[in-house]
């Protein structure tokens, strides 16, 4: 007979459900469950949600991934498509666990914690990866020698630039797609915002974020190529908070930031073709 969490999986007829809590970054919570009515756990009320599926969990020993993937019919009630287009769940903490629905004061049997990765969306429907905290395992830790800096981001404690200083207000004037906006009053030589970011502050997609791949200025008019487009239609007179952009270079760190104090990274330190010269014979 297994007991691991206080649910008696032994028996003949179970009484399972399986619930889902999603914490978004911006702290909202959101509580499903399986189950056809409302289950109180945890003091948190799971609210039922038909139409979902997902695959089995895969579970590994040593430090392979975890992971599973969720799908479900979008409610605008609980998560709507709007708010996957616009990541509002990306990067969500989940955690996946059973409880005997006839005792949902049970301690429940603990499934996956992980975060979102991957979320699609399409006629209707989103599907949802979900990976496991061992994922981190895999990551980098430490530093690499490179030429460029390695600060995690511009602004940041290891990169010291305060950004209030170069940040901007300006208005679009001109939209050629949601990838590919123009903005008005702006003087900044071209390169100012490549890989910047705009914060949109009006319109529908107020306060949703992304990165600027390219910047180029003419007449006092900036184009903003963005890495990845923005969720909903951009309008004439929209207004966003513009931020500029660092290359990761000593020359930008110098010359725009005057912030080489802070440069993290070896320029001088000869590269691999030079290591690999051979000396005269």
């Amino acid at each position: 007979m297994l007991r691991q969490t206080g649910i008696d999986l032994g028996q003949e007829a179970l009484h399972l459900a399986v619930c889902v809590r999603i914490e978004r970054r911006d702290g909202q919570v959101v509580c499903l469950t399986t189950h056809d009515a409302e289950l109180l756990v945890g003091g948190e009320t799971y609210e039922p949600m038909g139409g979902v599926d997902a695959t089995a969990v895969r579970q590994e020993a040593g430090a392979g991934v975890d992971n599973l993937d969720v799908a479900g019919l979008i409610q605008s009630e609980r998560i709507s498509e709007s708010d996957l287009l616009a990541g509002r769940y990306d990067g969500a903490t989940v955690r996946l666990f059973v409880v005997d629905w006839q005792q949902p004061g049970l301690a429940p049997l603990k499934l996956l914690k992980g975060q979102f990765g991957n979320i699609t969306v399409q006629a209707g429907r989103y599907t949802a990866e979900i990976r496991s905290l061992s994922q981190r395992l895999g990551q980098q830790i430490g530093d690499l020698v490179s030429p460029t800096c390695r600060a995690r981001a511009l602004g940041d404690a290891e990169c010291g630039v305060n950004l209030a200083a170069y940040r901007a207000t300006r208005v679009v004037v001109s939209v050629k797609n949601r990838s590919d906006i123009t903005f008005g009053g702006d003087w900044n030589p071209s390169g100012w915002y490549s890989y910047g970011r705009i914060q949109m502050m009006s319109g529908a997609n107020s306060g949703i974020a992304r990165e600027v791949r390219a910047h180029t200025q003419s007449s006092g008019q900036a184009r903003l190529q963005l890495q990845e487009a923005l969720p909903f239609d951009v309008a004439v007179g929209d207004t966003a908070v513009l931020e500029a952009g660092c290359d990761r270079r000593l020359e930008t760190c110098r010359d725009r930031f005057n912030n080489t104090v802070n440069f993290r990274g070896e320029p001088h330190v000869p590269g691999t073709e030079t290591l690999l010269q051979r000396g005269r014979e």
